[in-house]
């Protein structure tokens, strides 16, 4: 009998970076707590700005993006992450 890993475990090797981008400070926080404790290398931004710069210089695996933020629209950071 061989066990099997749950739905969602990270697979050791992957790429588990993350990119966490909302200007809703709390928030940000307490998302990227509970995304680390599932394994994920979290890094995190409260604008456009910062977002599409760390982006740039390390393009995440994954990220969670708020579409309305404080300097511009999030999918400019999409495309950041994209462009990589």
């Amino acid at each position: 009998m061989s066990a099997e890993e749950p739905t969602g475990a990270m697979v050791e090797g992957e790429d588990t970076s993350l990119l966490i981008v909302d200007d809703d400070k709390p928030f940000l926080t307490r998302l990227a707590r509970a995304m680390e404790t599932r394994g994920f290398a979290v890094e995190t931004a409260e604008s456009v700005e910062d977002a599409v710069a760390k982006a740039r210089a390390r393009p995440p695996a994954y990220a969670v993006v708020d579409m309305r933020l404080g300097d511009g629209n999030g999918l400019d950071v999409v495309a950041a992450i994209r462009e990589k």
